[in-house]
């Protein structure tokens, strides 16, 4: 079963992939693949680096992450030219990962965890797309904490992506984390009951 896992910026979503990888899923980071994709010598490098230019760069030849990201944020039409370079390459890259998973194992529960699946209209290629859900202020406190941003950036990110209560109508699960690790994880072990339930339910649907 091949699943999206889904959320907006600091809602916890690695948090609840590493959970879910626990109790024996399978998970893959699309921030991650963007990495590895942009990386020197992959295939979305080149298209990056000519639209940006070299001032992206770092002292190495690599692309510097935080550069990038404080240009497309203060510029919409320079972040949705580097989604049309780079989203093309993630989802190829992210093709071959679930392909080699399921080639090992053909039970295999799969999580790709990713930011912008419902807003790129790409979670029809999964089974299911499970939302992590948390409240805007606390969002709003992680984000601050994580990233070391001023409040005005950290809103302007918030504000760009589509609300969350916009996000949890696509859901097929939702987990809950606006509350403690202990809260999360109970969540967890209840999605992950109902994620084999309709897994089952499925099998059963394809025999008829």
């Amino acid at each position: 079963m091949y699943i999206g896992l889904t959320g907006n910026i600091a809602s916890g979503k690695s948090t609840v992939a590493k959970m879910f990888a626990e109790l024996g899923c399978y998970t893959i980071d699309a921030d991650e693949v963007s990495r590895k994709v942009m990386s020197k010598g992959e295939s979305a490098y080149n298209g990056v680096v000519e639209y940006f230019g070299d001032n992206i760069l770092d002292n190495n030849g690599n692309i510097d992450r935080v550069k990038l990201k404080g240009i497309v944020f203060n510029e919409p039409e320079k972040k949705e030219a580097l989604e049309k370079i780079v989203h093309p390459a993630i989802l190829e890259y992210e093709k071959k990962l679930v392909s080699n998973i399921k080639g090992k194992d053909d039970k295999a529960i799969i999580l790709t965890q990713a930011a912008l699946i419902i807003e790129k209209n790409t979670y029809d290629r999964f089974d299911a797309v499970m939302v992590v859900y948390v409240d805007e202020e606390t969002q709003l406190q992680r984000l601050l904490k994580r990233d070391g941003i001023d409040k005005d950036l950290a809103m302007k990110i918030i504000k760009s992506q589509m609300p969350i209560e916009e996000k949890i109508k696509y859901a097929d699960f939702i987990v809950d984390n606006s509350r403690d690790l202990e809260f999360t994880k109970s969540e967890v072990d209840r999605v992950f009951e109902a994620i084999k339930i309709y897994k089952y339910c499925q099998r059963q649907l394809k025999k008829k």
